[in-house]
């Protein structure tokens, strides 16, 4: 037998005991209705949080601040630098009581507030 051939022979010994994922096709749609059920709960939460945020910001900071995520039960806001950040800071306590009264299932216990970002404006 010539080097090659033992050397196929070889590595195929040596991979075949794997095993070969089974290729299959699915629709879009069924993936996509799987990943929406799958994270169903988390939407609502997410939901019912960005509509008490819309309810309790005064509207004079509404267009200086928006809410930028939630990590376990930190809220973090995003805010224009200077007067705007300085106010929500100042009324920090008093959102986080109102969004635990209006939204007690996202059990929010802190809020972090940041410096706006403009790159992602308008998105």
């Amino acid at each position: 037998m010539s080097d090659t051939l033992k050397e196929d022979k070889l590595l195929r010994s040596a991979v075949q005991w794997q095993y070969r994922p089974r290729s299959y096709c699915c629709r879009a749609d069924n993936e996509a209705a799987g990943f929406l059920a799958r994270h169903k709960r988390r939407f609502q939460r997410n939901a019912a949080l960005v509509d008490a945020w819309e309810a309790i910001v005064p509207p004079g900071l509404k267009p200086w601040c928006r809410l930028d995520s939630v990590a376990g039960q930190a809220l973090t806001i995003q805010a224009a630098p200077g007067p705007y950040m300085h106010q929500i800071q100042i009324m920090q306590y008093e959102l986080l009581a109102e969004l635990r009264r209006q939204c007690p299932a996202a059990g929010i216990r802190k809020l972090r507030v940041i410096p706006l970002k403009e790159s992602n404006e308008d998105l």
